[in-house]
């Protein structure tokens, strides 16, 4: 989202080990990135906006990289990501009081309450018992299916010390549809306390008399798995709900009202659009395309798939179109993963029924998509080797198999 790259270019397909240990960026002496593919906050403060970051993530992933072209960047705390939202207001509303209503600048806060483990005080959940979970699946049938299902974040593993939770939002295991119900129960409140904690933000951005002018962007790093493939919580593999992120927009003057839009976007596409929107020049090594057509709610992109993949746990590969997801699988992590999936999007959107057995002219199409789009990166003149392979190779090397 911030290098306008896909991890094919950027070499970060992770959170550990070689998928993130070497974030590519050709850079000039002394003089840093080189303007053809610098990250989005520092392109700009290049033509004139200050950037400014409330955020613990390149603590949490030991991405300093990240903490490069920030005219002020604020760590709210040490507890890398464990911290919550009225911690990072804390620090984020003085500085609000101060500079709200200064001219061009790009103000970055992140939030960690929405990601695992559903830290907030159990009373956010109190305004959802009026509103049971009506989402039929997993039902007990299915929750029973993945008792066995081995490895982290699976319905017996949650990651908890000896078994138990120590979060009062999130049960011990999932082991039926009362646990799969608490946990998403959690969700939501999590959720609950995130939207209470921006709308805390624009209330301040109201109180300064700028709240009409400003443009508010909302999004996230990756979706949760609720029963997937037998995964509840965390982002293990290339499936729909891992990928599937959201992403509101309000810009005055330019976002069509109460517009919402099916398009197929990349998160690459967001840093290339606000350059767009803004009559910024777009880095040429950005692989993202500008959306602002949809945003106006004129058109929509001209995409008929997507290309994502997945190097943290499983090292995946997938293609999605309007209809199907196929996914890739180069090492499974111990996850019960067959080399090749098809599912129909439309109706199984759960991914339950691996269909590529009987609808081999899709897998046909779909390999051809993802053949093409490698292909293509790998052609680009400031291409590097595919991640994917240096993140095999290092597993391969770590488990014996090179010698």
């Amino acid at each position: 989202m911030f290098s306008g790259r896909f991890g094919i270019h950027n070499g970060v397909v992770s959170n550990t080990g070689a998928g993130r240990a070497n974030f590519f960026v050709r850079n000039r002496p002394y003089g840093g990135a080189q303007p053809e593919n610098e990250m989005l906050m520092r392109h700009l403060m290049a033509h004139g906006y200050d950037t400014i970051g409330f955020s613990t993530f390149a603590d949490r992933h030991n991405a300093l990289w990240f903490m490069s072209g920030w005219t002020e960047y604020h760590t709210p705390n040490l507890k890398r990501g464990f911290g919550s939202s009225e911690e990072v207001n804390a620090r984020l509303l003085p500085w609000l009081k101060h500079n709200a209503k200064r001219e061009k600048y790009f103000l970055y806060i992140n939030y960690w309450d929405t990601h695992r483990f559903y830290i907030v005080d159990p009373s956010w959940a109190d305004g959802f018992r009026n509103f049971p979970v009506e989402q039929p699946w997993p039902d007990e049938e299915a929750i029973r299916s993945h008792q066995d299902i081995p490895g982290l974040f699976t319905a017996q593993e949650q990651l908890f010390q000896d078994g138990i939770s120590h979060v009062p939002l999130m049960p011990s295991t999932i082991s039926s549809r009362k646990d799969f119900e608490h946990l998403v129960t959690g969700y939501d409140a999590a959720i609950a306390y995130s939207d209470h904690s921006v709308s805390v933000v624009l209330e301040e951005l109201d109180r300064q008399g700028v709240l009409d002018d400003a443009v508010i962007i909302i999004s996230a790093d990756h979706g949760e798995a609720f029963g997937e493939h037998g995964f509840y919580g965390g982002h293990v593999c290339a499936n729909e709900c891992t990928h599937r992120i959201p992403l509101i927009i309000r810009w005055p003057g330019v976002s069509a009202i109460n517009h919402s839009s099916d398009a197929l976007l990349y998160n690459v596409d967001l840093a290339a659009t606000l350059c767009d929107l803004l009559g910024l020049p777009i880095p040429s090594d950005w692989d993202g395309i500008s959306f602002k057509d949809v945003i106006q709610g004129r058109s929509r992109l001209g995409r008929d798939y997507l290309v994502w993949d997945h190097a943290e746990y499983t090292v995946q590969r997938a293609v999605r179109t309007k209809t199907h997801l196929m996914i890739r699988t180069y090492d499974d992590y111990g996850y019960r993963f067959e080399p090749l999936e098809l599912y129909d999007m439309a109706e199984d959107r759960y991914m339950t029924s691996n269909i590529s057995s009987i609808h081999p002219e899709i897998v046909q199409l779909c390999d051809h998509h993802m053949t093409d789009w490698v292909q293509k990166q790998l052609m680009k003149p400031y291409a590097i080797a595919d991640p994917l392979q240096k993140v095999l190779e290092t597993r391969k090397a770590e488990s014996g198999g090179i010698q």
